[in-house]
């Protein structure tokens, strides 16, 4: 039997195995930054909402939510108004992964 070529295949497969990790942690970071932008743009939509909802801002309160996910490329899934509250949920698709969030604003409590 013999050994020759050994070398090669075993560095062929830990170069595959180097490049699956990298594959893996770059779709990782993706999912991450997805999120992280889809929470961020829940936040912004719902306190773009309440905004509107209390007249310091011109507008529909799910209009102006919408307008929010729209430029943060974000789904608008769902918008209610509550009184002065703005409950929004807002999704995302990365790498094959759905990702989503909520966020809620309005004035706060009176002391």
């Amino acid at each position: 039997m013999s050994e020759e070529g050994a070398g090669a295949v075993l560095a062929a497969g830990l170069v595959a195995a180097v490049v699956a990790g990298f594959v893996l942690a770059g779709g990782a970071g993706a999912v991450l930054e997805a999120q992280l932008r889809v929470t961020a743009a829940a936040d912004s939509a719902a306190l773009a909402g309440a905004d509107a909802e209390l007249g310091n801002a011109t507008g529909e309160p799910c209009v102006a939510a919408s307008v929010i996910a729209t430029t943060a490329h974000v789904r608008l899934e769902r918008c209610a108004v509550r009184g002065p509250l703005v409950r929004v949920r807002l999704s995302t698709v990365a790498v094959g992964v759905a990702l989503g969030a909520e966020a809620v604003a309005g004035p706060p409590p009176p002391r």
